[in-house]
């Protein structure tokens, strides 16, 4: 029974959009064969109705920073937020499939907090996305102020962007009380290089303090390292340019650095 259910079910979860749940009446003639009578869903036991959700979320993983990708699954069928908008209690159970077995990519940036091709102020509300995220790949851009920076008259640290605030306010507001695995990685411009190259003993201490907020979290399974990366390059991968330079002795120390206190971080916050 539940091999023939399923497929019928996501089929017509699939032909509901957003617009018409939200706006307009739909036409059910074209679905009237799938299913009919109407299927009883929240009559099934949980588990059979949390095996039906994971049809319609996003099972795989998706680099993507600056928009938001069409398809997250295997199957490559496109993922139905529609259900979403049923009812309270489908709302509930999907977000949890929904956020909870793969990773998302965010971005703590000087323009704000990249996730999922939107941007939120470092300053402002926080998205309430992040409070539903269970696995997070987070990439902190460290960054050398420059002359708009330095026309703010922020007395912020040199060699880090200042995200301080930030981190303690997700901390501090529970918006990452789910996450259970985080992978930590660090932007480096050419600008942060030549500033820690005479000065690479500060590094530790510059990143115990921007990044003390997550010293707040607790109960993690799952704490990785994922490198280093330079403007819109992937972990690990340098513009050859750079990798010619002779700032290669200076990131491979800075490397060792942030490999070493998220290690140490590790060991705090895990569960």
């Amino acid at each position: 029974m539940f091999e023939s259910v399923v497929p019928s079910f996501t089929a017509l979860v699939r032909q509901i959009t957003t617009a018409e749940l939200r706006n307009t009446p739909r036409d059910t003639s074209s679905t009237a064969n799938l299913i009919q009578p109407s299927f009883p869903l929240l009559s099934l036991p949980l588990e059979l109705r949390l095996q039906i959700h994971r049809y319609l979320c996003p099972n795989v993983y998706c680099d993507g920073l600056y928009q938001t990708p069409k398809v997250l699954r295997t199957d490559g069928v496109v993922c139905s937020p529609s259900i979403f908008l049923i009812n309270r209690q489908l709302y509930a159970e999907v977000r949890e499939e929904w956020y909870g077995h793969v990773y998302y990519r965010a971005r703590i940036h000087p323009t704000g907090f990249h996730l999922h091709g939107c941007v939120w102020s470092l300053y402002r509300e926080l998205p309430r996305t992040l409070g539903y995220i269970k696995n997070l790949d987070l990439e902190v851009q460290l960054e050398s102020p420059g002359s708009m920076l330095w026309a703010t008259h922020r007395k912020e640290p040199i060699g880090l962007y200042c995200c301080t605030e930030f981190l303690e306010k997700c901390a501090r507001d529970g918006r990452m009380d789910k996450l259970r695995k985080l992978k930590l990685g660090f932007g480096v411009s050419s600008a942060c290089l030549e500033y820690y190259r005479d000065r690479i003993g500060d590094l530790r201490a510059d990143l115990e303090r921007e990044m003390k907020g997550l010293r707040g979290l607790k109960g993690l399974a799952e704490v990785q390292f994922t490198g280093t990366w330079q403007g819109c390059a992937l972990h690990n991968i340098l513009p050859e340019e750079t990798s010619r330079s002779s700032a290669t002795g200076t990131l491979h120390a800075m490397t060792k650095i942030m490999a070493g206190f998220v290690d140490e971080l590790a060991e705090a916050i895990r569960g």
